[in-house]
């Protein structure tokens, strides 16, 4: 009997030991230093942007080749002309029309001018010529318009 229970102790020793084991090994199993991949639950949601139904204002917007001036001390400045549409079917207030002159060999903005339209209904057509825009004598640029806006 003796020998009986000197085994059912030893297998509860082992027993015991492995589950102590186990529990230290269970927070131990990724690789120090390494990049943990994301779970579902770390993974950022989706920007919802809030939309009301019904119409809607929508633009687009065009620009002429920067026209290249000169000062009387020889250094240039640069004009645009641009055309942007109400193309959407509802007005918009407060818009933004930013023009802006980009440098065509490293594709940086050189110089902006932004505008402010508080109403623009929908339909409507404005042409805007900039104020003279800084650039350098021996660049060329090429003009974009961004249009930002309120939905009523």
């Amino acid at each position: 009997m003796q020998g009986a229970s000197r085994g059912t102790s030893c297998l509860s020793i082992l027993i015991i030991a492995c589950l102590i084991g186990a529990a230290a090994a269970a927070g131990c199993t990724e690789v120090p230093g390494g990049p943990e991949a994301p779970t579902s639950e770390e993974t950022p949601t989706a920007r919802i942007t809030y939309s009301p139904a019904g119409p809607q204002p929508s633009f687009s917007a065009t620009a002429t080749a920067p026209e290249r001036r000169f000062r009387a001390d020889t250094s240039c400045y640069w004009l645009v002309t641009g055309t942007v549409t109400n193309t959407g079917d509802a007005p918009a207030r407060n818009v933004v029309i930013r023009f802006m002159l980009i440098d065509d060999q490293n594709g940086m903005i050189r110089s902006t001018e932004t505008l402010f339209a508080p109403r623009f209904p929908a339909g409507e057509t404005k042409i805007f010529t900039t104020n003279p825009l800084s650039g350098d004598c021996d660049r060329q640029y090429h003009a974009e318009i961004d249009v930002t806006y309120d939905i009523p």
